[in-house]
């Protein structure tokens, strides 16, 4: 790999600092894609004595993500986001990761055949929030997707949308999501040495999202003596499939908290960047 990310702070702190405030402003992508078109879809990066890669292209992601996917590991990303996800399908290497992987699978297949009642309530207030302004008005379209995605990803999950709770347990959630993911996308970026940043702030918001999920944990297992019925109801969610399948508590509030983490950024980085 030729191209290399240009620098000009020792350590590269620069372009540490640059990705940080991009973090921030959730504009990453923005920041990262003036030098992937004038260098090339793949980049080496050198920060803090560490050297990283980034990708665009597909043979490479390919490699990565299937036909090679052996061959590399999670490196330093276990411990960054530990704090926030737990022990989930993005923090597990080998055995563990198929396990998660097959456990997770048959719940997504299923959510094909879910009723879509639940995802009405958040896709209406998406459209009135584009169609509320004034003609001519430029409207920053990410953070409306990011308020879509969590409200629809908690709905496929919990199977109550967070639009059903009141304002502040909703404000208190949603901020907290927002701030332990961020925090958790800065902690990867410092690699070996994530364990230096960990802000008060950081662990209360990972507390709260856990606490979030715990109670919909709790209330799956006490109902799993009801799973016959459920099975046979046109009501279906995320949390009471893992209940059968898993025993441990703590390992399907993680799960859960790596499910909600996976659909609700990706799909609205997705969104807003398409757009």
């Amino acid at each position: 790999m030729k191209a290399r990310f240009p620098c000009k702070w020792p350590l590269g702190l620069d372009v540490l600092y640059a990705q940080y405030n991009a973090i921030a402003d959730n504009g990453l992508l923005a920041f990262q894609q003036p030098y992937l078109d004038d260098l090339g879809p793949n980049l080496e990066i050198r920060i803090l004595g560490s050297v990283g890669y980034t990708t665009l292209d597909p043979q490479n992601v390919e490699a990565i993500m299937s036909s090679r996917f052996e061959d590399y590991c999670l490196g330093s990303r276990r411990g960054a986001m530990f704090p926030f996800i737990g022990e989930g399908i993005f923090t597990q290497d080998g055995g563990p990761w198929k396990h998660s992987r097959e456990l997770l699978r048959r719940p997504f297949l299923k959510t094909h055949y879910q009723d879509l009642r639940g995802f009405a309530e958040p896709l209406e207030k998406l459209m009135a929030s584009l169609f509320s302004s004034s003609a001519g008005t430029v409207i920053d379209l990410q953070p409306i997707f990011f308020r879509f995605t969590l409200a629809t990803t908690t709905a496929l999950i919990f199977g109550k949308p967070l639009g059903s709770f009141d304002d502040l347990e909703k404000h208190d959630f949603a901020s907290s999501f927002d701030y332990a993911s961020m925090i958790s996308s800065l902690r990867t970026r410092l690699m070996d040495i994530h364990w230096m940043y960990h802000p008060s702030r950081y662990r209360t918001a990972c507390r709260n999202v856990k606490a979030y999920a715990d109670r919909f944990v709790e209330r799956a297992l006490r109902d799993k003596t009801h799973t016959a019925a459920k099975e046979t109801s046109d009501s279906y969610t995320f949390v009471e499939d893992l209940c059968t399948e898993i025993e441990d508590p703590l390992l399907i509030r993680d799960q859960l908290v790596n499910v909600l983490l996976a659909g609700r950024d990706t799909t609205a980085c997705l969104l807003s960047w398409t757009l």
